[in-house]
């Protein structure tokens, strides 16, 4: 008894000794980081890929029907301060990024449009990683110790292996309709899933074979495997085919793989590392819930009711507060972009309350400018970086027609539309009318340079400074853009929404300048 009494108190003290030892390296790293550096070599230019190619980096002279456009590469990783980083190399040249880092593993990720899941690459703090680009999609290289080309590439390796280079059956669910003529997109849907159950399965022997052959590490196998996991977890949440479950309850009886795929949420605080969990708390956190259709005379929109899925996340005991942090910033953007200012202010507070990352509550503060004190205007700038508001330019141009413009650096179909307004207003030339043009929730450098670039110098241009929280956009019902007003001379809002230039504008607006 004796005997196995000391054996027991020996056990203890290597664990407890094992314990602090891996503590004291915690506080040692986290008093001094280390730095990880990322070399990018030559980064493609943005292109379009014809979907129809159906295949890695294949190119084509042929250009016609549905394309992906291909934006040059970025790389977002979990930084030591918990916000998700990007960094965008630089196109045709070599870049580097030194990033200091607190943590044994760091994740890069970059997207990857030819699959449903982004290539990511497992780093080591202290690593020195070489990105390369073969057929434009990355390929990486480190530098400061021997890694296994397929444990590092792994992305790159399964898309040969398993699907030829082809478009996986995980993506092929969300586009076959668009290369298969024959069928429905829900048929198309259907039988990608199916398939997609079996590829998942080929996968899983296929990382059991890597490992058991030591071709990649245990950690990366088990990272590889809850990617998939989550990629599966994903595909069971596909409204399309979560309704066809429901229909054909008894096919679930074969899916072997419904018993297999599950994550660990009580491992959030240190899985919230990897995109494939972010991916699947966004997911799982969405409850749901139906899209909101919105039409507009000029546009709509689909979107889900953000205010419920803030809500949902508060209550929900599955979130600890690292995932609160992460989702609840998420959801407040898309409550800043589609609903009213009093929900904008009502959920901010909330926001500030139910968050421990001031850094984060800063930065939206400081994007959106959510200064809610002055949401009774609608304030401008001008080219001068004088300010105004919306009732002094309706003001200063009493005694006009007014045709005005919302619009914004970044909405194709505005910028697509100036060249038939510039058109517009000198068919109009004649008539007392001014065209205004108001740039919304763009940024003032890229705001600048459209102006010129797009021949509208010599109208009166303005800046609105504070869209996100303005009741004036609200009551003016401008919800999307390109949104038109036209104001008769005595200042009066005779249409607010107005044709848009090359659309009926000029019909619509003659019509009231004869009648009045």
């Amino acid at each position: 008894m004796k005997h196995r009494l000391n054996i027991l108190l020996l056990i203890l003290t290597f664990i407890s000794c094992n314990n602090t030892s891996e503590k004291k390296a915690e506080e040692i790293l986290k008093d001094k980081p280390k730095q990880i550096v990322l070399i990018s070599k030559y980064a493609p230019e943005s292109y379009k890929h014809y979907i129809k190619q159906d295949s890695i980096g294949q190119q084509s002279n042929e250009e016609s029907g549905p394309y992906s456009p291909i934006k040059s590469p970025t790389f977002a990783y979990y930084d030591s301060q918990n916000n998700i980083s990007i960094w965008k190399p630089k196109v045709n040249e070599i870049d580097t990024l030194t990033i200091p880092y607190y943590r044994e593993y760091l994740e890069i990720s970059t997207r990857n449009i030819y699959t449903s899941i982004p290539n990511t690459y497992l780093i080591k703090n202290g690593d020195t990683l070489v990105i390369e680009y073969e057929n434009k999609i990355p390929n990486v290289k480190i530098t400061n110790r021997t890694v296994n080309d397929i444990e590092l590439n792994y992305n790159n390796y399964r898309l040969k292996k398993l699907f030829d280079n082809k478009y996986p059956s995980h993506h092929k669910i969300f586009l076959g309709f668009l290369l298969s003529k024959e069928k429905s997109m829900e048929e198309t849907t259907i039988d990608f899933y199916q398939e997609a159950i079996k590829d998942g399965q080929r996968e899983i022997k296929l990382l059991d074979s890597l490992q058991k052959e030591k071709s990649i590490s245990n950690d990366n196998y088990t990272y590889r495997k809850e990617i998939l996991t989550a990629l599966m977890e994903k595909h069971k949440n596909h409204k399309t085919i979560k309704e066809w479950k429901e229909r054909n309850k008894s096919f679930l009886n074969k899916e072997n793989i419904e018993t297999i795929y599950s994550l660990d949420l009580s491992k959030t605080d240190s899985l919230m590392n990897y995109a494939y969990f972010r991916d699947y708390l966004n997911n799982i956190s969405r409850y749901n819930l139906s899209f909101i259709q919105e039409n507009n005379t000029n546009s709509g929109a689909f979107y889900i009711d953000s205010r419920i899925r803030f809500d949902s996340i508060l209550n929900d005991k599955r979130f600890n507060q690292t995932a609160k942090n992460f989702l609840l910033p998420s959801t407040y953007h898309e409550i800043g972009q589609n609903f009213r200012v009093k929900d904008k202010e009502k959920y901010f507070k909330k926001l500030i309350i139910n968050t421990t990352n001031p850094e984060k509550i800063t930065e939206i503060k400081e994007k959106y400018n959510l200064d809610f004190s002055k949401t009774n205007k609608l304030i401008l700038t001008n080219l001068k970086n004088d300010t105004l508001t919306f009732s002094d330019v309706l003001r200063n141009n009493k005694g006009k027609w007014l045709y005005i413009d919302f619009w914004a650096s970044w909405c194709k179909p505005c910028r697509e539309t100036m060249p038939k307004s510039v058109k517009l207003k000198k068919e109009l030339e004649k008539e007392n009318i001014e065209f205004i043009y108001l740039s919304l929730n763009d940024k003032k450098e890229n705001w600048k340079k459209a102006i010129e670039v797009d021949g509208i110098l010599s109208n009166q241009n303005y800046f609105i400074e504070n869209g996100n929280v303005s009741q004036v956009i609200e009551d003016l019902g401008v919800k999307t853009i390109p949104h038109y007003l036209i104001y008769s001379p005595s200042g009066e809002l005779v249409n607010g929404f107005a044709n848009r230039p090359g659309q009926g504008a000029r019909e619509q607006l003659k019509k009231l300048i004869t009648e009045k």
